[in-house]
């Protein structure tokens, strides 16, 4: 019989990286654009993220027609989620984007929608918009507060990195290239017509993500250009 080792050696896909994670946390890093989920009961995942999985794992997505209200309707059609229910070992990617994990022990952090790949079922949510309905339409921001004890993944465009605001270091931002930040800082949308000419997308409204306080904001290199359409919003009313 032929061991692992062998088997491993032997393989036509000898020099490809090979998943090594291993039985710590639910949620790890298979490469360094691939994260594994041992799934043993419920995890969230962002629509079109399941890439592979072992074992016997069920997709759900929460229906848009049953969400209650305008503005839940909004949420799950703009950042749609589906549930991984089963036990089994699942993996997630998203467009070859790089992944982070990010681990909670009753803290909260806020995560742009756009970027929230996975998260344990464990921790609790909350999704909002950022600068309100009017904003989001002109191209604002979806956000997701999670909080709690368990897992989520991110995935950037990129490599991140991490600016601090501190009491008087306020910070400015590209709401499309702001990827998370901490508890505590709470951003306003605001307009800056000299950021508008320095925007490579031109037109459209020049809002820039406003940070005071103190903590951490996570951003990315890479700005996602799609925005939020008017008829997209007449759809859903």
């Amino acid at each position: 019989m032929m061991t692992e080792v062998q088997t491993q050696r032997d393989s036509p896909f000898a020099n490809f990286p090979r998943d090594s994670s291993g039985a710590g946390s639910s949620f790890e890093k298979a490469s360094d654009r691939i994260v594994r989920i041992d799934v043993n009961g419920r995890a969230w995942l962002k629509l079109g993220a399941a890439i592979a999985h072992y074992g016997d794992i069920e997709f759900k997505r929460l229906p848009v027609l049953k969400a209650k209200g305008v503005e839940e309707k909004l949420l799950r059609a703009m950042t749609p989620f589906v549930s991984a229910e089963g036990k089994g070992h699942l993996y997630c990617a998203r467009q070859g984007w790089r992944v982070r994990i990010v681990q909670l022990s009753g803290e909260a952090v806020n995560v742009s929608a756009e970027e929230l790949l996975a998260l344990e079922d464990s921790l609790e949510v909350d999704l909002f918009l950022v600068g309100g309905g009017i904003s989001a339409a002109a191209g604002g921001k979806f956000a997701v507060k999670l909080a709690g004890t368990g897992s989520l993944a991110v995935a950037v465009r990129g490599e991140p990195m991490v600016l601090a605001v501190t009491s008087g270091q306020d910070l400015n931002t590209d709401p499309h290239a702001t990827v998370a930040w901490t508890e505590g800082l709470v951003p306003t949308l605001t307009t800056d017509l000299t950021w508008r000419s320095l925007v490579k997308r031109g037109g459209g409204e020049a809002f820039q993500m406003h940070f005071a306080g103190n903590g951490d904001v996570v951003i990315q290199p890479s700005e996602d250009p799609a925005k939020f359409s008017g008829k997209k919003l007449k759809s859903l009313l």
